[in-house]
């Protein structure tokens, strides 16, 4: 005899606490934290016609946000393109 319980409503898989998966995210979001924390040197950023001084972090944190920018804006538009081919 087990001293699972089973789950009202529901299928008892036989596994309790956190996925995997959870914790694997969780040790990323770690790894990324430490990362960005350490990375506090300031550095000179020049592009085109303007120049900051600004930390690595930032300066990640920043590439990172134009990234995720820039992929949403062509995800988008590539859906749209589709959909108009299709029509």
């Amino acid at each position: 005899m087990t001293d699972e319980q089973p789950i009202p409503g529901g299928v008892s898989n036989g596994r309790s606490g956190p996925s995997i998966t959870l914790i694997f995210f969780l040790v990323v979001i770690g790894l990324a934290a430490v990362f960005f924390l350490q990375n506090s040197e300031t550095v000179p950023i020049d592009f085109l016609v303007f120049e900051k001084e600004t930390t690595i972090r930032w300066s990640l944190l920043m590439a990172v946000a134009l990234g995720i920018l820039i992929d949403r804006i062509f995800s988008i538009w590539w859906r749209r393109r589709g959909t108009k081919k299709n029509s």
